[in-house]
């Protein structure tokens, strides 16, 4: 699918990777609609995007909230008159003992990292689908396939997500509508300073390979793609060994 001219929403776009993913959509002619919670880093992203596509706006939205989710997409369908490439990147993690996270951390995480792309991904779809063009992409993890020390729950949603779009791709065919997986490894992120017990030691990797990895599967029309590339061996070795990787992605954080 073609990027330039094409308006594209992007959540968790405030910094990290989705900042990164909103500035490269906005250099491929992008008109980008960035939406976040925090709304003072948003307008700084937001004026790196104008440089390439003048029109680009930033949107107050919390994807926990469903209300937020709907009118992150009927402010991008008024102002522009459609979406066309939907970016799911909102997202937080809970690096802490399973036995120590409570039920009801658990299920904010699902509303955040899961729930909350299916939301923005269904307001969205129905334009797409009648116009027989679009794009959507959801950002992972290499934790929703391999498990790791103190991310039961963060890659539990990460792997519902990945599971859920690989389905709607397969219901999406034939419609001109596409939906992707972009899974990164441990990438340099806020997410790393806030977790409480980080047993990763290894190499953190910049965000801009995941944007790079966004633009790709978009123009590409892939349906998965891993962040770097050396992670995905990871994730599709786990299923044979039988039984868990005890020391997780430290063994290929390099």
């Amino acid at each position: 699918m073609k990027i330039d001219g094409s308006i594209a929403v992007v959540t968790g776009a405030s910094s990290g990777i989705g900042a990164v993913t909103a500035e490269a959509l906005a250099a491929k002619g992008a008109t980008v609609v960035a939406a976040a919670r925090r709304v003072d880093k948003l307008e700084s992203v937001i004026e790196r995007c104008r440089v390439h596509a003048p029109d680009s706006m930033a949107h107050a939205a919390d994807v926990a909230v469903r209300g937020d989710c709907q009118a992150l997409v009927r402010a991008a369908e008024e102002r522009f008159g459609r979406v066309d490439i939907v970016v799911n990147n909102a997202g937080q993690s809970i690096h802490r003992n399973a036995a120590k996270v409570t039920a009801e951390e658990t299920e904010r995480l699902m509303e955040i990292n899961f729930f909350g792309a299916v939301r923005v991904t269904s307001a969205a779809l129905g334009g797409m689908v009648a116009r027989g063009r679009g794009a959507i992409v959801n950002v992972t993890s290499v934790a929703g396939y391999l498990p790791n020390p103190g991310e039961a729950a963060y890659g539990a949603s990460k792997a519902a997500l990945s599971m859920w779009t690989h389905g709607l791709s397969v219901d999406l065919h034939g419609t001109g509508v596409q939906a992707s997986v972009v899974s990164p490894g441990p990438i340099d992120t806020e997410i790393w300073s806030l977790d409480e017990e980080l047993s990763y030691t290894g190499k953190l990797y910049p965000a801009s390979v995941v944007a790079d990895g966004v633009v790709r599967v978009i123009e590409r029309g892939s349906t998965h793609l891993t962040v770097p590339r050396r992670f995905g061996a990871a994730g599709a070795v786990y299923p044979l060994v039988g039984r868990p990787f005890r020391w997780g992605l430290r063994k290929y954080g390099g």
